[in-house]
């Protein structure tokens, strides 16, 4: 993509609460941005906009043309009665035959790197905290060019958060990023990330 996506004039509110005002940010393409700042400021917001799940009360959202995205929401998401590689290929399209099995022994390799079981046991079964890997994995696993996280290793030890993102880094060289979090300590996980700050209704950075 030769285009960013942008933010451009955009105002929005819920209610009375106006959470972000008049925001002109544009997030260069091929590069990891995080979003960091208190709790209600705006941060998902700004995801939810850029990704077209919320629409703007006031100026417009700028997204390239065809651009594919894919988001780890703060909820897993994930369909409790299929299995962790199942879940992961929702985003794909249907595959059969040697495609199907190649996707099946990328998705359990991916599993493997990030300490998951690779086995038939419903997702359902599964702790949160390997929920939350099944749903970073499918974002990450997804063929898309722009990929949003919105606390994607929140509640995770410092170890596991360390392998999760030992496998993510490779995966997401290249491609847009916007990265949500209130924890200092990912920034020194992700590769040359720019940083952004989401406060009091403005989208500010990005900081070296």
């Amino acid at each position: 993509m030769s285009e960013g996506l942008a933010l451009a004039g955009v105002s929005k509110a819920y209610g009375a609460l106006r959470v972000l005002e008049d925001v002109t940010a544009r997030f260069a393409p091929g590069r990891t941005h995080v979003l960091m700042g208190p709790s209600g400021a705006g941060k998902t917001t700004v995801l939810r906009l850029l990704a077209g799940l919320e629409d703007p009360d006031a100026g417009r959202v700028e997204r390239p043309v065809g651009a594919r995205l894919a988001m780890t929401f703060q909820e897993d998401r994930l369909l409790d009665g299929l299995t962790a590689t199942a879940n992961i290929r929702l985003p794909l399209e249907p595959l059969r035959g040697a495609r199907l099995e190649r996707e099946l022994a990328r998705e359990r390799a991916a599993l493997e790197a990030v300490g998951l079981p690779v086995d038939r046991r419903p997702v359902r079964e599964l702790s949160g905290g390997q929920r939350r890997r099944v749903a970073i994995l499918r974002c990450a696993l997804a063929d898309a060019d722009v990929m949003l996280f919105d606390e994607p290793l929140k509640g995770m030890d410092e170890r596991t958060a360390r392998r999760v993102n030992d496998f993510l880094r490779p995966l997401l060289a290249g491609r847009t990023v916007l990265w949500v979090t209130h924890d200092e300590r990912e920034v020194a996980l992700l590769d040359r990330p720019l940083l952004w700050t989401v406060r009091e209704g403005g989208v500010r950075g990005p900081h070296m």
